[in-house]
């Protein structure tokens, strides 16, 4: 799988074109966002490499986000392992998020699907 080596669509195509991965892990903040785990994700798809959602242990927010993009991503096959908030002892949002079964099932509601605790953020912030 790769992992460190895989950072833009350029190192995706360059793996790729040597056999050097039969997995791809994608880590949007890795990347640099969803525009370029996109890009990689496509390059993948085009040269038949599953990937993986990958995490950098992110908070809740940032771990739905990404739930998100690879929930989008048909190369996405290899499953995820987005278990961040799991270490946390506690939440920014007004609901935990939904671990059932091994899987952290998306939400449905707009946007990211979450709703943000407004008291517990200020609770956080740093001035």
């Amino acid at each position: 799988m790769a992992d460190e080596s895989l950072r833009t669509e350029h190192d995706a195509l360059a793996l790729a074109t040597g056999r050097a991965a039969d997995v791809f892990s994608l880590k949007v903040t890795k990347s640099g966002g969803f525009t370029v785990t996109q890009r990689i994700a496509a390059v993948a798809l085009a040269a038949g490499v599953p990937c993986h959602g990958g995490t950098s242990i992110e908070g809740p927010v940032g771990t739905l986000a990404a739930l998100q993009c690879y929930a989008a991503l048909p190369a996405v096959t290899w499953g995820c392992e987005l278990f961040g908030p799991l270490l946390m002892t506690e939440t920014v949002l007004t609901e935990p998020l939904d671990y059932r079964d091994g899987a952290l099932r998306v939400p449905a509601g707009p946007g990211l699907g979450i709703d943000v605790d407004e008291e517990r953020l200020a609770r956080w912030r740093v001035r």
